[in-house]
């Protein structure tokens, strides 16, 4: 059967709540939220600058394969 509530017994006792528990979580959340930051962070600046990195590269290898061309004067 179930307990009965008893009213009127006085107050309460107050139960001591387990914080090393709760540090521990909030620690782990807290890491959490710092690598989704940084790696937020790398991948926007990443996705930023693709466009230029990509030029760049496009240009030095044309330069790279007709460069031989042109110093020998076939070009």
């Amino acid at each position: 059967m179930a307990e009965e509530i008893a009213y009127g017994q006085g107050l309460p006792a107050v139960i001591e709540p387990n914080m090393p528990m709760i540090d521990a979580i909030v620690e782990d959340v807290r890491y959490k939220g710092q690598l989704l930051a940084r790696e937020t962070k790398l991948s926007s600046g990443v996705m930023s600058t693709v466009s230029v990195g990509f030029a760049i590269g496009f240009v030095l290898a044309i330069v790279m394969m007709l460069g031989p061309f042109a110093f020998m004067g076939g070009i």
